[in-house]
């Protein structure tokens, strides 16, 4: 049967959808944008969920809390045996303009990345797979085409074999990559009509009835025991400069307002190259989520943004400026509100002085530091260095020069391992909800907390000194 996390839903939206072991998707969601793509934010009315015997009802009204979109909402999501189907009518209550009104679908990435799928509109198939490399609409290549051609229907298969229909009526869907926007997953979302142009007009009384069925075919094949183990291996990189963030590193840098999106869409020619001595990557965590699930999530993808922008720009340094979160979602923008590197002045949030920070910090570096990065520089220098983050910061500050080790870990687990004079430094950060158990590569239990992290002492563990290719 499928299961959701209530735990770490809103109360409008379900959270880490299961059928049996296997995540289907990482969220499913309702959605009023504005015309520069704002979530309106929803107050809940009335909120009913029962059990059945095969799956629950649950159903919820709701309404925009912006008196610029009022939008009355009802909800309903009823899961039974292998098949979930969410439906919604949304009612204008006035006139205004508007990007998107309807249902958001996130595909996680460690579940699709590479799989094939078919997509279908009207009964007109198109073979299309989950994109490996980050990929952009603006790039036209074929395999970005077939990925972002509008659907009603797609068919799909997760690694051990179990297939997925996601089926949209009520209006026409299509794929973003949102890995471009350091989301961990791939999103769907209803699309206006052929013909309508954005932004949109709502008229009122205007309704919007949109409805997403998810239909699943198990494989049958018993779920694989994880090995709690993290084992350390062959150096990769060494640990470069790294430190709170100071203004920008470099006059001669490239730096895109609209971070790797930007750089991705619009990819740099040798002219811009003449004029850079480095790529200066802002990387905001918190663009389209503030929670703290869906901002650790994002730093599943700082290596992947590193390592895709070195194979595209092999002599370039690749410096991630500012690393940072805040804790409304959306983009940095300067006082004209333009897209903008670097986040807005401001006191720094209760979240970025707490441990959450310093975990963030923490599997950041884990997965950004193995692809080579020149520099990482996160948050604020005017951090307080009593903080955790900004001790984490300084403990990492402290190893430059040090081998960076490939690590092995259970997810949700995020480690980094460098070499040291002594044996091997190891830091563990936890970006998942629960609490999680493991064996040290010494051998010893070790255990984290629901987004927490620690640092251990591997003395007695010899380390790899044959250098792994990259």
């Amino acid at each position: 049967m499928f299961s959701t996390r209530e735990d770490r839903s809103d109360g409008l939206d379900l959270r880490t959808v299961r059928y049996g072991p296997e995540e289907v998707c990482s969220r499913l969601y309702f959605a009023v944008r504005d015309r520069w793509w704002r979530t309106a934010p929803l107050s809940i009315v009335r909120s009913r969920r029962g059990v059945t015997g095969t799956g629950f009802v649950h159903e919820i009204d709701a309404v925009t809390g912006w008196d610029s979109h009022p939008v009355e909402v009802a909800l309903r999501y009823v899961a039974d045996g292998a098949e979930l189907t969410a439906e919604v009518t949304a009612t204008a209550r006035g006139s205004f303009t508007y990007g998107r009104i309807g249902w958001c679908v996130l595909f996680p990435m460690g579940a699709y990345s590479g799989r094939p799928a078919v997509s279908w509109r009207a009964g007109v198939a198109t073979e299309f797979g989950f994109p490996t490399e980050v990929v952009t609409r603006d790039l036209r290549t074929p395999a970005s085409t077939r990925f972002h051609r509008p659907f009603d229907v797609v068919d799909t298969t997760l690694a051990p074999g179990t297939r997925v229909r996601f089926s949209f009526q009520g209006a026409e869907f299509e794929l973003e990559d949102q890995r471009n926007w350091t989301d961990a997953s791939y999103k769907a979302y209803s699309i206006p009509p052929p013909g309508a142009h954005r932004p949109l007009s709502t008229v009122d009384g205007q309704r919007f009835t949109q409805r997403v069925r998810i239909r699943v075919e198990p494989a049958g094949l018993p779920d694989g025991a994880r090995d709690p183990a993290v084992s350390v291996g062959a150096p990769v990189a060494v640990v470069p400069s790294i430190g709170l963030f100071d203004g920008r590193l470099s006059p001669r840098s490239f730096r895109p307002g609209g971070g790797f999106h930007d750089l991705n869409a619009r990819p740099l020619g040798p002219a811009d190259l003449a004029t850079h001595d480095s790529i200066e990557l802002p990387v905001n965590g918190a663009v389209h989520a503030a929670d703290d699930d869906s901002v650790l999530e994002t730093t599943a993808m700082h290596g992947i943004l590193v390592a895709q922008i070195r194979a595209t720009y092999p002599d370039v340094p690749v410096r991630l400026a500012p690393v940072s979160f805040r804790d409304v979602a959306g983009d940095w923008l300067d006082r004209a509100d333009r897209y903008a590197p670097e986040p807005p002045d401001g006191p720094l949030s209760d979240r970025l002085l707490s441990g959450f920070a310093a975990t963030w910090v923490i599997a950041s570096a884990a997965r950004a530091l193995p692809e080579g990065p020149d520099m990482l520089r996160y948050f604020d220098a005017a951090m307080p260095p009593d903080t955790p983050a900004a001790r984490a910061v300084a403990r990492l500050h402290a190893l430059r020069g040090r081998p960076v080790l490939t690590v092995r870990a259970l997810e949700p687990l995020a480690a980094l391992a460098v070499g040291t004079d002594h044996g091997i430094t190891l830091a563990v950060a936890n970006t998942g909800p629960d609490p999680i158990r493991f064996r040290l590569p010494d051998g010893r239990d070790g255990a984290l907390d629901a987004f927490a992290s620690a640092w251990f002492d591997l003395s007695h563990v010899p380390r790899p000194t044959t250098r792994t290719a990259r």
